[in-house]
């Protein structure tokens, strides 16, 4: 195979080292050869996240010269069996327990659902009402 053929390659999370940034990842077109260690790519700056690609995911990585020693996993993807959570109206975050922050243009909505509770470490000032169950406190 070509470099180039090799410089951008789909493949399955095998394993994942999320203190560390970085997954292994087997290419089933290639005899399920399993990478070294990659860093994953993620945004940058201050508002920085910690999310990997868990093992069984679908990625894309690219290497760097000739091999899979040298690389780096450019995130995960969406398939046929691997769907996108929530609406084309929702933008935000779904956990495995049930939880989810999203924001729902739909309804102009930031929503919460929290499957242990909620805790606020700090101070909370709120400027429009406050509702329990649809009545206002």
């Amino acid at each position: 195979m070509s470099i180039e053929q090799n410089m951008i390659r789909a493949g399955i999370v095998s394993s994942a080292n999320p203190s560390a940034g970085t997954v292994r990842v087997t290419f089933p077109d290639r005899d399920d050869l399993v990478s070294d260690d990659l860093p994953v790519l993620t945004p940058g700056g201050w508002g920085r996240g910690n999310s990997v690609p868990l093992p069984g995911e679908s990625v894309l990585c690219a290497f760097l010269g000739n091999g899979l020693q040298v690389g780096i996993c450019l995130g995960s993807y969406y398939t046929d069996d691997e769907k996108p959570p929530g609406t084309d109206e929702q933008r935000g975050v779904w956990f495995e327990d049930g939880s989810q922050v999203y924001y729902d243009r739909s309804i102009r909505k930031l929503v919460v659902k929290a499957a242990g509770g909620v805790k606020i470490d700090g101070d909370l000032e709120v400027t429009g009402s406050i509702k329990r169950a649809g009545e206002v406190l």
